[in-house]
Order: structure tokens, then sequence, then C-alpha cells
């Protein structure tokens, strides 16, 4: 039987050349003219059906995601989907924007497409869910937010270590009252975050109190107002900022205040970019391991459907990436 490496082989191209072939994208004419002759030379097409029917699998991952708009789940995604091509599946993308009977109804939707794997990014506990997925008996994966079912399996980013060690090591640069810009404490990954800045400073024998936090919304107008209030109220002369959003509103007050990151103020943040390349001073950053995580949960699901292994309800961590740069004072080796 043949297979996609095969027919890769046979034209001459890469195997992601011959999945986007088979996906609609458009090739260039020399390649596309191999694609198809190797093809129709190995019967991929017809081996490709009979091995979908013989196993009575849809060679399908359902991908379930909260918000499409946000910059990390948009590259999950992304690499979820490249990894799908290169092992012959395709994914059906579905969103439920925060809304919990529209989670409910969709993940009902593609358990009745019969998908051969689930993944659920910032999924919503229900207990309808849990029975859907109790009975489907299709192998699942969480991103993000974990469920606490014994049928799924889950995936998340390592928040609350990478607060505890920025603000450590904050802590070690004499820095012992902290201004925190936190987002609503209704969401998982949010209270991961503040809970790691917290235990920083129980590890540090400092009192809790030290950490200024003010909780807001996530938008950058948000951030902008309570940097604001941390420097002009709170006197603050060191800040983290624990999301993306409220970061870049953060920094746009710094600027208007004339403060210069690494001299007039420490500041760290969350943060999708290279802040070496966009920044000046560089900017101590933790970006979230959106690329690791979408790679590790596509070849997980596809390893548990191979293996014909349901979730089991244990929990993985993928570390973050700190850019540790010149923006917190008196922290040595930056």
């Amino acid at each position: 039987m043949s297979t996609i490496q095969e027919v890769a082989k046979r034209a001459g191209v890469s195997a992601g050349t011959v999945s986007r072939y088979l996906n609609g994208h458009q090739l260039k004419a020399s390649n596309r003219i191999r694609v198809e002759a190797a093809i129709e030379e190995l019967g991929y097409r017809s081996n490709y059906l009979a091995r979908s029917l013989r196993s009575k699998q849809s060679m399908s991952i359902g991908l379930l995601i909260n918000n499409m708009l946000n910059h990390f789940a948009v590259s999950v995604v992304a690499q979820v989907e490249r990894e799908m091509e290169l092992n012959d599946y395709n994914i059906i993308l579905s969103g439920f924007r925060e809304d919990r009977e529209v989670f409910v109804r969709k993940l009902e939707n593609l358990i009745d497409r019969r998908v051969d794997g689930l993944i659920l990014f910032e999924a919503i506990e229900d207990d309808r869910a849990r029975r859907l997925l109790e009975q489907s008996g299709i192998p699942t994966l969480s991103i993000s937010n974990p469920l606490p079912y014994s049928c799924v399996d889950n995936m998340l980013a390592a928040n609350r270590a990478s607060c505890r060690e920025v603000t450590g090591r904050m802590i070690e640069a004499g820095h012992e009252r902290i201004g925190i810009l936190a987002a609503s404490q209704d969401e998982y990954v949010s209270r991961e975050r503040l809970a790691g800045v917290l235990e920083a400073f129980d590890e540090a024998g400092l009192p809790r109190k030290n950490a200024v936090v003010r909780i807001g919304g996530y938008e950058r107008e948000c951030g902008y107002r309570d940097m604001m209030a941390l420097v002009n109220e709170d006197g603050m002369d060191c800040v983290f900022v624990l999301n993306y959003g409220r970061s870049q509103g953060a920094q746009q007050a710094l600027n208007e205040l004339g403060l210069r990151v690494g001299e007039d103020i420490s500041f760290a943040c969350y943060d999708y970019l290279d802040t070496k390349t966009y920044f000046h001073p560089s900017i101590t950053t933790v970006c979230p391991p959106s690329i690791e995580i979408g790679s590790r949960a596509a070849r997980e699901i596809l390893s548990m459907i191979e293996e014909g292994r349901l979730g089991s309800g244990k929990t993985t961590y993928t570390d973050e990436d700190i850019a540790w740069l010149p923006s917190i004072i008196g922290l040595k080796g930056c």
C-alpha cells in the first residue's frame, strides 16, 4: 500500500508538498504535474480511501477552540495542522467563543462526525461534556485549560513555574515590592500565573502584600490604565505584566511617563514577539511555547489513536521560554 512519503519520493518533492496538493493548495505547475503522475502510478487515492474504510477511521481530528483571535491559540492550531498534514490527517476546526452551550453543542457535533481524536483548547468544564467524552470512546487531549476527567489527558504550559522564576529573580535583584498586572482570575492560566508570583514571595520570606496586584481586562487600554496607577498611585519601580495585551498598554504608559526600562524602572512581561528585535532596551520576556505545544499535542493524539489508547487523566507540562534581558535593575547575568 502506497504512502504519502512514497508519492513524494516518486514525484521528487517533499511530503508536505504532496499534502498541500491533497488539501487543495496551489502548487507550481511542474510540482503539480509530478505529484499527479505519482499519485496515478501508485494508486494513492484509492489506497487512501480503502485504508479509511477498512480501518473505520475518518482520518480527521476535531479541534475545538475558544477564541480564534487569540495569538497563542492560532499558533498552536497552525502547528497542529502542519503535523496532521504530514500524517495524512485533516482537522475539523470549530470555535465556541466562551459560550458554554455552544461548546457542548459543537463537541457533540464533532463526536457525531466520528473524528478519530479530539483536541480541546481552553475547554469549559461541564457535566454534559464529560458524559459525551466518556461515552464517545474517542482519544481526547485538552490544551491550556485542564479538564478533571479520567477520560481526558491535559497538556499545559508551565505558567506557574515561569512566573515564580521571574518574580524570584526580581526579588534577588533587590526588589521587595513588585507591581503585578494580572488578568481576570476566572481563568485557569491567569490564576496559575498569579499563584506563581505569590509563591516566589513565600519562598523569599516576604509578605504577599508586597506584591501590589492590579487585576483587569486583557485589553491594551486596561494595561495602560493600571500601569499608570502602579506608578502614580502605588509608587512602583518594578513591574511584572502577566499577559500580552496588558503588557502592550503598560509599555505605552511607560513611554508617556518618560520612564526608561532597565534604568528608571524594572520591567518584565509576557509577549509573543522577540523583544530583542522590537524594543530598546530589550525586555525580559516570558514566551508561551505555542509551537512546541502544538507539535507535542498533535504527536500525542496521533499516538493515542494508533495505540487505541484513551485519556487517563494525566497532565504534562511544557516549559516556557524566558528571555533574560537587561530590563531588571540589579539583576546580574543579563
